[in-house]
């Protein structure tokens, strides 16, 4: 195996050009694919249900009503905050900034901003699952080992802010949440949310204002002068692991001042019966996190790589794992704009269709910061008996051009392409790209996306430009100077050669296919449903002419209603392969 993916790697170590320039174009910012938009909510999304309130607004479920087809609509939550409640609404703003440079696996993700005269919205990822706090309310504790794995996702999003220079302040049970609800025997994913009080943090400083929820704070925040870095974080998750542990706070007071002076003088106890069946590393774990003074206290970093935390995950099979080496490499050959709409449909895909490759990154990351090197790359492969292939470079897998693969990036490098080529996913990754939501893609709207104005040097401007109307060139088919949904869905899924083979396999497709073929993500895409127990009709084109040679073909879906998808028939042979009442065009 080791042998066959180095030399497929080797053959498509450098990304595929697509015109003369696109050598120029090699990193584009995540980040940007959270955005702050101008037109009116109302107009992009329905306010459904209240999910929930507090001081500064409340939260409702809400309807994407710019989505196709109605049956695919998206449901995010919407974050109403009222200007007249907060004194500058920049910090709201800044919440939306520091939200959307995050990328992490247990932490919310914010999707766009919106402003009016009298609110700000904050439109987010939906945690369905409910609180922490919710949850405890129902069972008043956790058994140990569950609650060893919501510690750990826990540590390993602070761990992330900490390394990203960010100190959240308020970790409290009301603020994580669970993606999706939980079933008996399931531990769940959670997700931190509500940045508010988070800050900006420089190594070796200390901050001077306090902030926090009292029953979490952490004593120095408390104590006169205040002075305080990301070691309060520390604090404030031994005060979560001691209430999932027992169902009990760790300090007790009749007023806020009786309750702040004990979280400043008291020790903490386990004297309760509760702690009996509680084992001696989680005490220890606890009594690392809850030392009164920060300089004794273990960081966040320190506290992941504790015994009790080192949670026990079985590893993917070597065939999971040779599967993802594969797809590595294949977007290893893609160009930016494919990567960066891939990139898109990953940051926008749900939870259920990520979950599986969530857990297998959690393996991957050894330390559990929040990325990966390409040594806890290398590991973690190694030990199910697969050869990461040479030829497979960070720089390959990444978008970002740093030297880790963040944990979209791995995404969106890593999953199954049938569960997100899907109508309704790549139309919200569309929408990240049709900034104005005009319908179409335009050359200043992919310049902002994929090149953001980083460089000043007009030559690099300029060969930035040639290589965004190269990729224009490339994908707008029509010729109107634009990419609409059906361009950029083509994008994704067709082969810009035809396969050299009517047998698409992935390993045997990349040792032996010529490199415009191995290029082509249709390609890819079609080879993981070549296996699939289908039956093949053939479809013969009957009209030339590209604009009226549009075949039709009818998807029925799970409430048994139709709707239509339109496919351009270049020539050649098609076929059309069903699988799972799903039809797609295979061309052979």
């Amino acid at each position: 195996m080791g042998t066959s993916l180095a030399s497929a790697c080797a053959r498509v170590e450098q990304p595929a050009p697509t015109g003369d320039h696109s050598e120029d174009l090699q990193a584009f910012d995540r980040a940007l694919l959270a955005q702050v938009k101008k037109g009116k909510l109302e107009d992009n999304y329905e306010m459904l249900e209240e999910l929930g309130s507090g001081s500064f607004g409340v939260v409702n479920r809400a309807r994407d009503i710019r989505t196709k087809c109605l049956s695919m609509a998206t449901f995010v939550a919407v974050k109403t905050i009222p200007k007249k409640k907060i004194s500058d609404p920049k910090t709201i703003k800044d919440e939306f900034n520091v939200l959307r440079q995050l990328d992490h696996a247990h932490i919310c993700k914010a999707y766009e901003c919106y402003e009016d005269r009298r609110h700000i919205y904050l439109v987010m990822d939906i945690c369905a699952g409910g609180t922490l706090l919710e949850s405890l309310c129902v069972q008043q504790r956790f058994p140990e080992p569950h609650a060893a794995k919501i510690m750990r996702q826990t540590l390993s999003a602070l761990s992330y802010l900490h390394q990203a220079n960010f100190i959240f302040r308020d970790l409290k049970t009301e603020n994580i949440m669970f993606a999706t609800p939980v079933h008996d025997g399931e531990v769940g994913n959670i997700k931190l949310i509500d940045f508010g009080l988070c800050c900006p943090y420089r190594p070796g400083a200390k901050i001077t204002r306090a902030a926090g929820t009292p029953y979490s704070v952490a004593p120095e925040l408390v104590t006169a002068p205040v002075q305080y870095d990301q070691r309060c974080d520390s604090w404030s998750a031994g005060v979560v692991m001691f209430i999932i542990l027992s169902g009990q706070y760790p300090f007790h007071g009749k007023t806020k001042e009786e309750l702040l002076h004990k979280i400043r003088k008291e020790p903490v106890s386990f004297k309760s019966a509760r702690w009996k069946k509680i084992s001696k590393e989680g005490k220890s774990v606890l009594v690392e996190l809850l030392r009164k003074k920060p300089e004794n206290r273990c960081s966040v970093a320190d506290a992941l790589r504790h015994e009790w935390l080192k949670v026990q995950v079985e590893m993917p099979s070597a065939q999971i794992m040779e599967g993802i080496v594969n797809t590595m490499i294949q977007f290893q050959s893609l160009n930016l704009m494919q990567k960066a709409a891939l990139t898109a449909l990953a940051w926008r895909a749900s939870d259920e269709d990520t979950q599986h490759l969530r857990q297998i990154f959690e393996c991957l990351d050894r330390d559990g910061n929040g990325h990966m090197t390409i040594g806890e790359l290398r590991g973690a492969f190694a030990e199910v008996g697969v050869t990461l292939p040479g030829g497979l470079s960070l720089c390959g897998v990444g978008t970002d051009g740093n030297d880790t693969i963040e944990y979209t990036e791995f995404l969106a490098a890593a999953l199954d392409k049938k569960k997100v080529l899907k109508e309704d996913v790549v139309w919200e990754a569309f929408k990240i790209f049709d900034a104005d939501g005009s319908g179409t893609v335009t050359k200043a709207e992919l310049c902002k996306l994929l090149t953001s104005g980083r460089t000043s040097d007009k030559s690099k401007q300029e060969k930035e430009s040639k290589a965004i109307e190269a990729f224009l060139d490339s994908y707008d088919t029509s010729g109107d100077g634009v990419v609409d949904f059906d361009e950029f869905m083509g994008m994704l899924d067709e082969s810009h050669t035809k396969s050299q083979s009517k047998q698409v396999s992935t390993t045997t497709n990349l040792e032996s296919a010529e490199p415009s073929a191995k290029n082509s993500y249709f390609g890819f895409f079609c080879s993981n449903l070549s296996g699939a127990a289908g039956e093949k009709e053939q479809v013969t084109p009957s009209v030339s002419s590209r604009q009226q040679n549009r075949q039709t073909v009818r998807r029925s879906t799970a409430a048994g209603k139709e709707s239509e998808a339109c496919q351009a028939i270049l020539g050649g042979s098609w076929y059309l392969l069903t699988n799972d009442n799903l039809y797609f065009l295979l061309y052979l």
